[in-house]
This record gives C-alpha cells, sequence and structure tokens, in this order.
C-alpha cells in the first residue's frame, strides 16, 4: 500500500455535512482513551483553576491592593 494514497482522497475544502448528523455533538458511551489521556492536563489544569485558582488569585489581589494603600502588614 502506498503511504501517500490515504491523503489523496481528503475534501478540497472545509465541509459542514456533519453538522446535520443526528448524533452530532453527543458523546459516545465509551470514549477513546488516546483522547482522554490528552486533553487531561488540560482539563485538570482548567479544573484547578477555576476551583482553587480564583480564590487564590482574588485573596492575592486583595492583599496587594491592602499593601498599595499603605497598610502594609496586613494579612487576611
Amino acid at each position: 500500500m502506498d503511504p501517500g494514497s490515504r491523503w489523496r482522497n481528503l475534501p478540497n475544502g472545509p465541509t459542514l455535512k456533519h453538522l446535520t448528523d443526528p448524533s452530532y455533538g453527543i458523546p459516545r458511551e465509551q470514549q477513546k482513551a488516546a483522547l482522554q489521556e490528552l486533553t487531561r492536563a488540560h482539563v485538570e489544569s482548567f479544573n484547578y483553576a477555576v476551583h482553587e485558582g480564583l480564590g487564590l488569585a482574588t485573596v492575592h489581589a486583595f492583599q496587594c491592593s491592602l499593601s498599595c494603600l499603605g497598610v502594609g502588614g496586613v494579612k487576611i
């Protein structure tokens, strides 16, 4: 089998034909392990930012604003 043959049947441009498929956007019962592993770090990073990171950033910003007002030694 010619290794380049798989690239010869590609469409010439973008297509929206899958958007009309009734199952479009519905996750499968069992997702591909490789895809889950590939995106795991991104999902965990996002979850950390939402659940813990925003709270830490808020506290840090509040402490910085107090030090800018001249209340330097106050920690909350």
